[in-house]
């Protein structure tokens, strides 16, 4: 190649590399760092917010340790105080479950909590409708675009027949609704040889749904702690 031929390449390239450089720039500059995008990202799924079922257990041997069940579920509540998370209560005994209220803010679940009294029963020995609980709960997760998050506070009588146990678990994983369980009991959970008779099937169903698990036992001293786990868990999910 001649030099005069060269010197005609030099000066057509020259430009056109510069040009390419600056649009390259400018782009980047427009982009968002990869920093930045992952706050984005979180900002955007936190957005949602999280839509929150508690589920107390009322049943009349709750008696000396509804207390805590209630400040476990107020104190939990009012750590997840947001304007975007939605909150249902539900409450279950020997009768039918009730839903107090569903989808309400933070202020108004709190209100309804401060409301619960507990169920009152001339029977000696009945059932506790728990499973018909759960399912009422389960059922309130309809918004897709939400964390779902379970919130059960019970003594643990929670007897599953073995088929309705695997349903239950496979709707709450379909739903990715993560299942926390806070026991609340002035007995021991425990029978002999350390065979858990009351919460075995809410250990189980917590661990298949990725939630928390907590014996908080009877007294109000551990219930600061106890909201803490629960809320940080929730808010993970």
């Amino acid at each position: 190649m001649s030099l005069q031929m060269r010197k005609h390449a030099s000066k057509s390239v020259g430009p056109t590399v510069v040009s390419v450089f600056f649009a390259a720039l400018t782009l980047w500059g427009q982009s968002p760092l990869v920093g930045e995008k992952s706050s984005l990202m979180q900002e955007q799924a936190s957005s949602s917010g999280h839509q929150v079922v508690v589920v107390l257990d009322i049943n009349p041997h709750q008696e000396k340790v509804l207390p805590v069940e209630l400040a476990l579920a107020e104190g939990t509540i009012q750590r997840l105080h947001q304007a975007e998370n939605t909150f249902s209560v539900i409450t279950f005994g020997s009768q039918t479950p009730t839903l107090l209220k569903p989808g309400v803010t933070a202020d108004e679940a709190i209100a309804m909590i401060r409301d619960v009294t507990l169920e009152q029963t001339r029977e000696k020995y009945f059932s506790v409708h728990f499973y018909d609980a759960l399912s009422l709960a389960i059922s309130q997760f309809t918004d897709n675009t939400r964390s779902k998050s379970l919130l059960v506070i019970s003594e643990g009588n929670d007897y599953f027949p073995r088929k309705t146990f695997k349903e239950t678990v496979a709707r709450a994983q379909q739903l990715q609704a993560a299942c926390d369980v806070a026991m609340v009991a002035d007995h021991t959970l425990y029978g002999t040889k350390g065979i858990q008779r009351y919460g075995f099937h809410l250990r189980r169903l917590a661990g298949k749904t990725h939630g928390q698990y907590i014996e908080v036992g009877a007294k109000q001293k551990r219930v600061a702690r106890s909201v803490e786990r629960l809320s940080d868990a929730i808010l993970n999910q």
